[in-house]
């Protein structure tokens, strides 16, 4: 019988946070990834490669992904879970997707194509899995995971930013993953996405960069409009039942405390 509890990704950021609130018997990076092989847990946690080095990270160097989301799936029979959660991102679904929603099956994208493979391969061999969808990580520590965030920290030097006004945004702070997992794990459930209402590149700008603003380019109807999900399990958090986590009035006020603590 599995008594041990391992967590896959503990160096990286949700891993670090994650970990030093709650105990694990084993911290797993790539380093000792072999440790486990062979090992029966009675819960595991895998991060996938983009949620735990960054969504942007991961686009930019997809050959790396590839190679990473590769090495895990090439191993995950040597590995013998009673439970998983497997964290992962929102692009193997439609932008406007909620839990409800059939997984994409295949991509022109390679780096999609590497979250629908490993969510596809972790899901046939492991038996009770919480496939946890997580939208457009925001980290006010790390650089990678989301470009608004990225390019409104660190602008280039001149010029117009690369960024879409309109587009929409659904900002997670990796601070508040524990607490929204640990809700969902007693009930059984196979998948949550912690949908968080979306704001808009511009709404964004005018809280962390306001100076920034007439920098970013005029709206074009061609231009990405960004993600709409939400969650049929919002109501385990928030009722009226819209399908986000928080209001939009709060997602507002937690933009402003964890990227601009003075804005006035």
């Amino acid at each position: 019988m599995a008594h041990d509890t391992a967590f896959l990704g503990a160096s990286t950021v949700l891993g670090q946070y994650w970990t030093k609130r709650r105990f694990f018997d084993y911290l797993i990076n790539k380093d000792n990834f072999r440790l486990t092989f062979g090992k029966t847990f009675r819960m595991m946690v895998y991060l996938d490669n983009a949620v735990a080095n960054g969504t942007e990270n991961a686009r930019n160097d997809v050959e790396a992904d590839t190679k990473a989301t590769n090495y895990l799936i090439n191993h995950l029979a040597d590995i013998k879970p009673e439970f998983t959660v497997f964290v992962t991102t929102c692009d193997m679904l439609a932008e406007n997707a909620d839990e409800t929603t059939p997984t994409l099956t295949e991509s022109d994208d390679p780096y999609v194509q590497n979250r629908i493979n490993l969510y596809r391969e972790l899901n046939r061999q492991y038996g009770r899995v919480l496939n946890v969808h997580l939208p457009e990580i925001a980290s006010t520590t790390h650089s990678g995971f989301s470009k608004v965030v990225d390019v409104l920290k660190n602008p280039p030097t001149s010029g117009t930013l690369p960024l879409a006004p309109m587009e929409m945004h659904q900002l997670y702070f990796s601070q508040r993953i524990l607490g929204d997992v640990e809700k969902c794990i007693p009930l059984g459930i196979p998948a949550i996405i912690p949908a968080m209402p979306p704001l808009t590149t511009t709404e964004i700008a005018e809280i962390i960069a306001p100076e920034l603003l007439d920098r970013l380019p005029a709206f074009d109807s061609s231009q990405p409009m960004g993600s709409r999900r939400t969650s049929i399990h919002s109501f385990q958090w928030l009722d009226p039942k819209d399908g986000y986590l928080v209001t939009k009035e709060d997602q507002l006020e937690l933009l402003k405390f964890y990227f601009a603590p003075d804005f006035v």
